[in-house]
Parts: C-alpha cells; structure tokens; sequence
C-alpha cells in the first residue's frame, strides 16, 4: 500500500481560525531515533512554505512546493519496502505547521477508512480518499499565515515535541499490522491516551508548585498554598455552608466577602483544576473561564487568568457528567479538607509522598474525597502511572474485562497496579497507546448497563456495632435478618412474602406486619444488580454497588453482595442537607432513588456519563441574556424590563401562578416563557377541570389488558411523575404548565405535593409507592395559569398562596394594558380597537375588576375590520358579559350598556377627551 499524496494548502485568513490548540511540551523529550530535530534550531520568525520544506526536507525528491509557492505535496510516505524519509519529513511538517495531535491520528487510522471522506479538525480541513489499488491521497487545508505567530515559542519545545511525533509516526515495515512505535524508553510507564498535553503539564506544576512549594500558579512566587490559607478558606467555605437556591457564585461570592485575597485566590486556582479537565461537550473552555475569572475579581489586587491556564482549558480529557457541575460545591468541599490534611504533614512527608506515584495514590485515596477529586489529582500528578479515567465503576469493570492478562498471584489485590499492568501489556502487544473507550478495547468492557432511569438506589439500616459492620465491608455483603420467615427462593414474589409475614409475624401490628413485608420484598426482589446501596453509621456514609442477587443464610438472614467502592467512609457533614436528611430519616430498607443522581455523582459512577470523547452539546443559554430578552419582549410585544422581572422571579421562586381576566394572554405567556428557559422537548402542559383528580397529575391506578381477554389495573404516572423522571436525568431546566388551575379541586389534586412545594430538599412517600421516596428536582419549575372570571385568588386556600409566587396579568395595568397597542405598532394611531377595549372595560363596573377584558379577543386576524369587530363582539364578548351579570342585569340592559354601538360612542367621546388634552398640553 502507498500513502498518495498529502497537500498544505493555504486558505484565506478571514475563514479559519487559529490552531485548535498550542500545547507546551513537557521539557526534557529527547528527539527520538534518525530525528532531523536540528533542523529547528535555525527557524525563522516567520516561514512560508519553502522555507518549511527547506527546514524539513532539503533536497528531498519526496517533498516540493507546487501551485506557486500554496501548496506542499508529501508523495510515497510509507510505501511498502520504500525509505523512511518521507515518514519523518511528514513528521517535520506536521510539527512546523503546529499541527493538532488528531490530524496526525487521521493521517495514521485512515487507511482503514475505504471511499472518501472529509472532516474539520480545528484550523484544518482534511480530505481523505482510499481505494485498496491507489492507497491513501490526503489534502490538509490550513492557514499558514497564522503558523508563523507560532514560531515565538522556544526552540526547545519544537523539537521536544518533534522528537515524541518521530515515535508516533507509522514505520513502513508495520503498515499491514498497523501499529505504531512505542519508544523504548516508554516501555516501563504509561503513554497518556488523551491529546492533553498542556492538561498535563498545567496539572504537574499544581503538584510541584502548589502542593511541593506552597506557591500560586497565577501569582509566581506568592505563597498561598500553606497552612494558614487553607485554614481561611476552611471556615469561610466549608464552614459557611449556604442552602439557599441562589446560583453557585452568588452564594460564593457571601461566604468569600470577608475572606483575604490570598483565601480568594487558592479558591479560584482549585476552581481552576477542577474545570481544565473537562471535555468541550461537558464545559467550553469560555465557560471555563468564566467560573473562574468573577472569584478574581473579587480580589482587591488586580489577578488575571494565566494564558497558560487558558491553553489548558481549550484541551480536554474526560466527561465530568452533570456532577461537574452540580457537585461543583463538593467537590470544592474535599479539596479544601484534602489541603488541610496536606498541610498539617511535616515537609519531608510531603516531598517522600510526592515523588513516588504510589505513595501519592495511598496519601490522595486516604483522604476520602470524591473520586472525580482523587482520581483526577492521580492522573495529574503522575500520568505515566494512572489512567485518565474518573469513573471508578469503568476502572473496575475494565480491570475485569482484562484480568486475563494479569499474573494470578496479583490479579485483583490493588485497583490501580492491576490497571498499571494491564495497560503496559496492552502497550507492548498493540505497539500505541491504549484508550480504553475507543475500539477495540471499549468493546471489551463496556457491557450494557440498566438506564438511568431503572437503577435504583437503597438504604439499608446498618448492624447494631461497628464489628459487624466492619465484617460487612471486610466481606462485602450486607444482611437483614429475617429470622422467623423461613428460606425463600428466586420465585418468591410478594404476595407470597405477605403470607409468610402474616403466619411468621402474627404477633405484631397490622402497620408493623406491613413494614416487614415491604422490607423483605424490596431486599429480596426489588433491588437488583447494579444498583446503588448506602448505609449510615456514627454520621459516616459507606456506599456500595450491588452484584448479583440475594440468598437466605443459614442463620436466618437475607444476605446480599455489594461492592464497596472505598474502605474510607464519607462524613455527613460534607454532604447537602437534602441527602443527609434523606438518609437520617430512614430505619428500614428504602428505596432512596431519588437520591440515586447525587450519590452517583459523589462516587463518580454515573451511568450515562463516560470519558470517551463526544459531540459537543450546546452550552445552556442564560434566560437573563439582554439579546435573549429583547427578542422575547419583541415577540411578545411586552415591556422587557417587566419580562426580566418575571424571568427573575420564576428562577428564583420556582413556582409561579399568572393570574387575570379573560384575554390577557396567561396561556400563551406561560408557553412562551417556558420556552424562553428551556427546550421545546423539556416543556409539559396539563389542563386542571373539575374531574381532574391525584391519579390523573401524580400517578394512579388505570384499566390496561390482563391476558386472556381479562382487564386489570396498571400503576401509571402522571404527568407531574413522568415530568420529574426526566428531570432526574437531565440537567436542563424542565417546566411544568398547568392551565387553568384553579378549576380543580386543588388539595384533592396535589396530595404530598404540598408538601414538597414548600420544602424541596425534602422528599415523601407516595400513596400509591410508600416503598419509595419522591421529591422535586431543583431543576424543575411549575407555571400556572388562574382565570379570575372563573374563580378569585380571594378564594384560593392559604396553603396555595404560600406556596406559589403570584403575578397579575390585568387589562388595565402594565404591560397587559399597553399590549395591544405595541401589537399594532404604527398602525395603532388610526386603528379603533384600543380605544374601543378601554372603553369596554371602563364600563364595566369596578367591583367587577377580576372581569375587565383582555386585549387578545382583538387581537385576531378577523379583527382588523368593521365586520369582524362586530362578530368577536356579538359572538365572543356579549355572550361572556351575559353570563358575568346573570341576575344582575337583563339581556337587553347588559347589549345596551356593553353593546358595540354603546362602546363606540363612548370611545369616540373619549378619543376626542384625550385629543383635546394633548392639544392643549
């Protein structure tokens, strides 16, 4: 097989941007074997195109300039049999050209890749063909007037990073077996799997520089990392806990205000390492920045984000999930208590555990922080020793998946060494680094996990002493004892465990009979592999993963095997007040799911979240954005400061009722709105009526095929259930519409709801579900709709009014009452409809003000002549007002007070009222 042909061309400068990124090598890389690596040292501040082919490849047959000086063609590369040259001036230019690391693993993977091909990789388009006859034509479109700003870095760095790409470059002795050339001196350490260079680099001086020195990395030479700052930091932050639902840097920004520049800038630095890991799909690098740059400006001196830390954050290296972001606070919680325990070590400790990777893995997983802290500070700090993975559930299940190529003596005694073997072997059979979430090994491992949505998370009450509960770790399993019930087996479902607790457990109360039987049910058949298991014990949480299903022992216990995911327990006090109350309020086995996204996101083991690269997502809009804003307040024809307060309003209070006469536009504000927060597909809408029942809005019992012709009863969610199913799961704002609210019975409708309005860290039993607990998801809103023609707020129980925000929509007030007007725009002026709306409800009395009319029944297309004003008003409005003042007024008197020809006359005086005043003013 031949490698074509590959062409640099250069495109205009107004179409690309720069390179995709500018990684710092580390230093210290010796140029590898045949390197032309001292062709570097006489490189230009600039270079066009044959200065770069004079640098790397001079009087080479295998390399030209063609197209005038635009282009540089690279024939024969690799050519089976052929010389080498042409692999290592390949190698030269790519460098020259600062080109990404992903365009030289196109340049080695696509001669798989049968037919043609094109895909945009930063500044360069590549465009690949491959016919088994012709081989391999590739054409790298950049800009190479951006290359030359490149040259200012040292010389040193090219040719340290040339003298790593001479080792990745495919030698044409292994083309038909495809792998590439690992350096010998690679042999005994790890090849870091990710393009993360500056990742890595930046991440080394946090351990040399912070943890060794005790320095700032945004302020060389000023020490912040000590003692006495972290000690600030500890009672400001972690001390200071806030609850409220205000937005992250908000509640930062209280518990900070007080504390020094120095406490200020540890915390942005640890803002930092926490951040510059994450893949572009789980935080921009903009974003990046952003989370850190408002904490330096909360600092009396002037600090500003290091371009070396930008260059890191334009990098990624894995998917930190959602927890990245909603566990932002914990995991900045572990790392401020990990330097307090760094820090209270005498400096010979410090610098033993530092330089050796498994004494820095024993110290780091000693200290019991989140695993996307701990692991992430291994892979760090020593790279060649420890994955790039942060999921702990992935290291284990691929530690499995590979056992075979371990010794038997060591295959399972230590996570990280048997991972540290496997990988090596891996490396010298497949000749490259060894990515566990590409193909072939992710296919290995990665086996089919139950959705989110079906794994499920329990308490189980732990054993009465702390013996027994160290046998439970020791052994990996947890009991309950079921001592009288008898042996069960696999076909053991729940009716049958409700008569063997009737006969065996005769002797106590009905509820407590009932208890037991909901206890052994869930132990014995509900819980299942996979899911997650939690017990409390002296305020430490221990959490688990259970394997396969239970047994009854001899002894009279149900047993099951779980694998704990650490020997250290987690203190409650670092954990939300949510989740501690949750696990402080159970003493029986419960279903704690709703939970399930928290725990997974402390243990690092979220089922939907992996570290293998993915399309990015768009990053979430800001519903406050002025662009955003304007344009709602233009489609809506509504004032925008107005909008900005209700957005305010709905974000903050999470529930919020519009309420207003007929005609104000509730309904179709509230879609609106809802859309302006979130997704279309992250939006539901329910309509309250009389008949509208707790079964109906929560979940309920409904009619659905038995088999044999026979009908049953199916538990089914409604609406609100199924809306926060999908909130658990997803990060985005999602927004329940109830129209029309206050046209149901309310207390009957909303059941446990009420309490969970008020109290939203909390969660209850359902009536229908007593075995598990519910709550509402921070993440989702309620908006409703109150017509008051139909029923005054005046009316509403107390309970609803505590509980939901209330913004008036009326016809007379702002911005409803100016509405109209805005809708018509410049033809306002001539049109009658907004003073024959005035008029209208200036004749309807004022104690009838819950019954004014909204603009929006004028707002119809039939509404811009005579004609369709006389239908809306004879069809629309006049049967409305008859209804309103049934008893009050007769039908002739209610069409010769709110008649059209009655409005008219009224309008037409009121029109020439307000003329005159304007004249005469």
């Amino acid at each position: 097989m031949v490698f074509g042909s590959i062409l640099f061309m250069p495109v205009p400068e107004s179409t690309t941007g720069g390179p995709q990124q500018d990684t710092v090598p580390d230093e210290g890389v010796e140029d590898g074997p045949s390197s032309p690596g001292d062709r570097f040292e006489s490189v230009p501040d600039s270079a066009d195109l044959e200065e770069v082919v004079e640098i790397c490849a001079p009087n080479s047959e295998h390399v030209r300039v063609a197209d005038e000086g635009n282009t540089i063609i690279i024939s024969g590369v690799a050519a089976e049999g052929g010389p080498e040259e042409p692999v290592e001036e390949l190698a030269c230019v790519l460098v020259l050209l600062d080109a990404p690391d992903s365009l030289w693993d196109h340049i080695i993977t696509t001669r798989a890749i049968d037919g043609q091909q094109e895909e945009e990789l930063g500044a360069y388009t590549v465009r690949w063909s491959y016919h088994p006859d012709d081989g391999l034509n590739l054409t790298i479109v950049t800009n190479l007037r951006l290359i030359a700003k490149r040259r200012s870095r040292r010389i040193s760095q090219i040719r340290a990073r040339f003298g790593r790409a001479c080792g990745r470059i495919m030698r044409p002795d292994l083309i038909a077996k495809g792998p590439l050339v690992i350096d010998p001196s690679t042999d005994q350490v790890l090849i870091p799997a990710r393009n993360d260079t500056t990742i890595r680099a930046v991440g080394r001086s946090y351990i040399d520089v912070g943890f060794d020195r005790g320095e700032s990395l945004f302020v060389p030479g000023r020490p912040v990392w000590n003692d006495k700052t972290v000690r600030e930091l500890y009672y400001h932050y972690n001390l200071q806990t806030d609850d409220s639902n205000d937005r992250f840097h908000e509640k930062l920004e209280r518990q900070l205000a007080s504390a020094s520049d120095d406490a200020k800038l540890l915390m942005a630095e640890l803002m930092a390492l926490q951040a510059m890991p994450l893949t572009r799909n789980s935080l921009k690098p903009s974003s990046k920045a952003d989370r850190v740059e408002p904490v330096l400006r909360w600092m009396d001196e002037n600090v500003a984000l290091p371009e070396e830390i930008k260059e890191a954050f334009l990098e990624g290296t894995w998917n930190g999930g959602t927890g990245a972001h909603t566990m932002l606070w914990k995991w900045l919680f572990d790392a401020v208590e990990l330097l307090r325990a760094w820090f209270r070590l005498l400096p010979p400790e410090r610098s033993h555990i530092i330089a050796d990777p498994w004494e820095w893995r024993d110290w780091i997983r000693g200290t019991g922080g989140m695993p996307s802290l701990t692991e992430a500070l291994l892979y760090l700090g020593f790279p060649e020793h420890f994955l790039p993975i942060i999921n702990v559930e992935h290291k284990r299940k691929i530690r499995g998946a590979f056992s075979h190529l371990l010794p038997e003596q060591i295959a399972g005694v230590d996570l990280d060494r048997d991972l540290f073997e496997i990988t090596l072997r891996l490396q010298r059979q497949y000749g490259d680094r060894i990515d566990f979430y590409r193909p072939p090994f992710r296919d290995e491992w990665q086996t089919t996990v139950r959705p989110s949505g079906e794994r499920r998370a329990w308490y189980v009450p732990p054993p009465h002493d702390d013996a027994e509960l160290e046998y439970w770790i020791d052994q990996g399993i947890i009991t309950i004892s079921a001592g009288r019930l008898g042996p069960l087996t696999s076909a053991t479902d729940r009716t049958t465990i409700r008569s063997m607790v009737e006969s065996a457990y005769g002797h106590l109360d009905y509820a407590d009979r009932a208890a037991l039987t909901m206890e052994f049910h869930s132990f014995w058949s509900l819980m299942q592999r996979d899911d997650l298991v939690a017990t409390v014990q002296d305020d430490q949480l221990w959490i688990g993963v259970l394997k396969h299903g239970a047994a009854y022992g001899p002894g009279g216990e149900l047993s099951r095997n779980v694998d704990w995911y650490s020997k250290q327990p987690i203190a409650l006090t670092g954990l939300s007040q949510s989740l501690r109350i949750e696990l402080q309020r159970s003493v029986a086995v419960a279903d704690i799911s709703v939970k399930l996204t928290e725990l997974s996101q402390i243990l690092g083991v979220e089922t939907d979240t992996s570290e293998e690269d993915q399309e990015e997502s768009p990053p979430p809009l800001d519903p406050l954005n002025p662009a955003l804003l304007q344009g709602l307040s233009e489609r809506l024809h509504l004032d925008e400061a107005w909008l900005r307060e209700l957005v305010s309003l709905v974000q903050d209070r999470k529930q919020v009722v519009l309420y207003g006469p007929p005609g104000t536009g509730k309904t179709y504000l509230a879609q609106e709105l809802a859309e302006h927060l979130t997704d279309r597909d992250a939006v539901t809408l329910v309509q309250f009526h009389p008949s509208y029942a707790y079964e109906d809005f929560i979940e309920g019992f409904r009619p659905a095929p038995a088999g044999e012709g026979s009908v049953g009863f199916v538990l089914t969610a409604g609406p609100l259930r199924d809306l926060v199913r999908k909130a658990r799961n997803d990060s985005r704002p999602h927004v329940l519409i109830i129209d029309e609210m206050n046209r149901a019975h309310l207390a009957k409708v909303f059941g446990e709801l009420y309490f969970l309005l008020e109290y939203r860290n909390r969660s209850v039993r359902l009536q229908y579900s007593p075995e598990e607990s519910f709550s509402l998801p921070e993440n989702v809103y309620i908006i409703a709709t109150m017509n008051t023609a139909d029923r005054s707020i005046a009316l509403l129980d107390a309970a609803i009014r505590r509980r939901f925000a209330f913004e008036e929509m009326h016809p007379e007030e702002a911005p409803v009452r100016d509405l109209l007007s805005n809708w018509l725009g410049q033809n306002a002026s001539g049109d009658p409809r907004p003073a024959l709306l005035r008029a209208l409800n200036e004749a309807i009395p004022e104690s009838d003000h819950d019954f004014k009319i909204g603009p929006s029944y004028l707002m119809r297309a039939d509404a811009g002549s005579d004609e369709g004003i006389a239908r809306i008003w004879r069809h629309d409005l006049l049967p409305l007002l008859e209804e309103h003042f049934h008893g009050r007024m007769s039908r002739s008197e209610v069409h010769e007070t709110f008649g059209l020809g009655a409005i008219r006359l009224a309008a037409g005086t009121s029109l020439r009222a307000a003329t005159e005043e304007q004249t005469s003013t």
